[in-house]
């Protein structure tokens, strides 16, 4: 039987948007001048890494990442209808536009992610199982097991591409510390289990269940 899985179930926890140009070698020049333009609109903006070709700003928003050929703007705190992560991507782009001379876009692509936890691995499978969103029927197949771990669909014309992605799946957090507080030694770890992905028109979504390992002295974390 299907459990019942709503876009309400899931949380937001990452939104990234991209967007692709012929090689704009101005960026050797005018990277500083995108850094300066933007700083006013972003809280506590900084370099955290710098080279001719590629050069990537953190703030209290999210990171930004300018290339030769790209650029974007990823946030963990976006808004659920986007539409301040909208107008934070603009800034970005329009000061990359204006500074590096773009005068076509080759591609602009959205990923949003969605994450629903679960109590353990086994239990997120069977919720991406019980979707039946292939309807395969019981028997093993190439040796390894009657059911998918990952089902993807793609649409695509000559202008526009869409891919869901659905994906049970586990994952590891660690956290390493600054200097100041290693002395210290606390242990950091969290581990995540069993997601299931889903890559839509606005993104990918992931449904998945966590358990953790957290060994803490001084510090604790919390999801």
């Amino acid at each position: 039987m299907p459990i019942p899985l709503a876009l309400t179930d899931f949380k937001m926890t990452q939104a990234t948007c991209e967007v692709r140009y012929e090689d704009a070698y101005l960026i050797y020049d005018r990277t500083g001048h995108v850094f300066h333009e933007i700083r006013g609109s972003f809280t506590d903006l900084k370099v955290i890494n710098a080279s001719p070709p590629q050069t990537s700003f953190r703030c209290d928003e999210g990171t930004f990442a300018l290339e030769v050929g790209q650029c974007r703007f990823t946030s963990q705190k976006a808004d659920t209808k986007l539409e301040v992560y909208a107008g934070q991507c603009k800034r970005f782009f329009d000061s990359v536009v204006g500074n590096l001379d773009i005068k076509v876009f080759t591609r602009i692509g959205l990923r949003v992610l969605f994450r629903k936890d679960f109590d353990d691995l086994q239990h997120a499978e069977t919720a991406l199982n019980s979707l039946q969103l292939a309807n395969l029927g019981p028997p093993e197949r190439f040796g390894i097991a009657s059911n998918p771990e990952e089902v993807l669909f793609r649409w695509q014309n000559q202008q526009l591409g869409t891919t869901l992605r659905f994906k049970a799946e586990s994952g590891k957090i660690e956290i390493v510390l600054p200097p100041e507080l290693e002395a210290d030694k606390p242990e950091i770890q969290k581990s995540f289990t069993q997601w299931l992905r889903w890559k839509g028109p606005s993104g990918m979504h992931r449904l998945g269940s966590h358990s953790r390992s957290e060994p803490l002295r001084s510090i604790r974390t919390q999801s």
